[in-house]
C-alpha cells in the first residue's frame, strides 16, 4: 500500500533517473574529459542508459560546459590571526541544446559551499577531509544536473 502511495505521488528513488529520448547519445563539450567532475558525469549518464559518445556527429544531444571551477577561502581566523576555518566552493554552468544547435536546456548555474575547520596540527586530516568535501560537492552537482536533464522529458 505505501509503495502505492509512493509511486502515484511521483516519489523515486534518488538515481532512478528516466531522460528523455533525445538525451540518448550525449557529447560533452567545453570540459576536460578527465575531470573529475566530467567523469562522475559520464559515469551517471551511461548508468542511466545514456551512451556519452565522443564525437558530436554522433550525439542527439550536447551538454555544453561553460564553467567549472572550484577554490577555497578563509572562513574565519583566530584572534591571532590563524585560520581556523575554511569554505570551499564549486560552481558548475551548463546548457544543453539539440545538434541542430538548438537550446534544449538554457544555461543553468549550480553554485556549493561547504565548510570545515582548519587544525594546523592535523593538516593530513584535514586535507583528506577537504578533498571528501570536494568529492561530495562534485556528486551533488552531477545530480542536480541530472535532475535538470530529467525535467527536459516532463
Amino acid at each position: 500500500m505505501t509503495a502505492l502511495l509512493l509511486t502515484a505521488c511521483g516519489f523515486h528513488l534518488r538515481g532512478d533517473v528516466k531522460l528523455d529520448a533525445q538525451l540518448s547519445k550525449v557529447y560533452i563539450e567545453g570540459a576536460d574529459p578527465y575531470d573529475a567532475l566530467v567523469r562522475e558525469l559520464t559515469r551517471s549518464l551511461t548508468t542511466t542508459g545514456v551512451a556519452v559518445v565522443e564525437d558530436s556527429k554522433d550525439a542527439t544531444a550536447v551538454l555544453h560546459i561553460l564553467k567549472n571551477s572550484g577554490s577555497r577561502r578563509v572562513l574565519s581566523v583566530s584572534s591571532a590571526g590563524k585560520v581556523r576555518e575554511y569554505e570551499l566552493y564549486q560552481t558548475l554552468e551548463f546548457k544543453v541544446r539539440d545538434t541542430a544547435g538548438r537550446e534544449l536546456l538554457a544555461p543553468q548555474r549550480l553554485e556549493l559551499t561547504r565548510a570545515y575547520l582548519f587544525d594546523k596540527e592535523d593538516v593530513l586530516a584535514k586535507s583528506n577531509e577537504e578533498e571528501m568535501l570536494r568529492r561530495d560537492m562534485r556528486r551533488d552537482l552531477v545530480r542536480l544536473v541530472m535532475l535538470r536533464l530529467e525535467a527536459l522529458g516532463r
